[in-house]
């Protein structure tokens, strides 16, 4: 069973999960058993549970169409269908659509905050494996975004870990439901687990070989600023950005200034791409 959805926001989803189906997921962690589990500080744990155990009643992939391509992704867990139902809508299906059009074969795609690999399987239809860098710091998205790209016969250079100002260690504060597909913020709080992760500096990755991106998308849960000085010198050949600006999760209110800031400095003409509940989506073009 399989549910398909298109990249571009203005066209109807082909098929789908049934509401029925839905409310039945939503079920699992309500009721009585939720409410117990509150009383018993377990509420974490059960919705562990129900993300898992959801798997049941979900497709076992979606299907995305971008353009004339078809990219087949993996579905285990609640949380990670909804991840995908996302691009079913603004501002998901915009940025989506936006970054599929914006590839030309000579580019290079690093996916910063890659996840299970919706950006980075599509992206690797269009370029070869060396072109497309997907980034990654959670152990379990990077096994789901490998076997995506296996599932569609397609591959890229894949390195668990975190961008950051910085190389060293840092803990991952994950916030979302145990499983594939979860969120996590380099150093940000969190009630649920922290996992340890390698950071780096993008242009320490450079210097070390990674092709530098002409094309980057960067989507971190707040640790935009972090990512984006990491890869001060870098930015100066990228000819396209794209930038997930989690104001809902600053510590400051200026950092969103900061990120403009710094996109600005390197010569890129800013723009609001499209707005959401929690922050914004920037793109930054280089212009000939």
């Amino acid at each position: 069973m399989a549910s398909k959805l298109d990249s571009e926001p203005s066209e109807s989803v082909r098929g789908g999960v049934s509401t029925a189906k839905d409310a039945v997921v939503d079920r699992l962690a309500g009721t009585p058993l939720a409410n117990a589990a509150r009383r018993s500080g377990l509420t974490g744990t059960l919705s562990d549970v129900a993300n898992r155990a959801a798997a049941v009643f979900l497709p076992d992939e979606v299907v995305f169409r971008a353009g004339d391509d078809e990219a087949r992704f993996r579905v285990s867990t609640r949380f990670e269908y909804r991840g995908f139902a996302k691009y079913r809508s603004d501002p998901d299906a915009t940025v989506l659509a936006a970054f599929v059009r914006s590839l030309r074969d000579d580019d290079v795609v690093w996916d910063v905050g890659a996840n299970v690999g919706v950006f980075s399987v599509l992206a690797a239809g269009r370029l070869p494996p060396e072109r497309v860098v997907a980034i990654e710091p959670h152990p379990e998205n990077v096994d789901r975004l490998r076997e995506n790209l296996d599932r569609n016969g397609r591959d890229a250079t894949v390195r668990r870990l975190a961008l950051d100002d910085e190389r060293g260690r840092a803990e991952l504060g994950v916030s979302s439901p145990d499983g594939t597909g979860a969120f996590g913020v380099v150093g940000g709080p969190t009630e649920r687990r922290r996992i340890a992760v390698r950071t780096d500096r993008g242009d320490s990755l450079v210097a070390d070989g990674v092709p530098a991106p002409t094309v980057l998308k960067v989507d971190v849960q707040g640790a935009e600023l972090g990512v984006l000085r990491g890869l001060e010198h870098t930015l100066l050949d990228c000819r396209v950005v794209y930038v997930n600006v989690y104001e809902k999760h600053f510590t400051r209110g200026d950092e969103g200034e900061e990120i403009r800031d710094v996109l600005e400095s390197s010569g890129l003409r800013v723009e609001r791409l499209v707005e959401w509940d929690g922050g914004h989506f920037l793109r930054a073009v280089r212009e000939s």
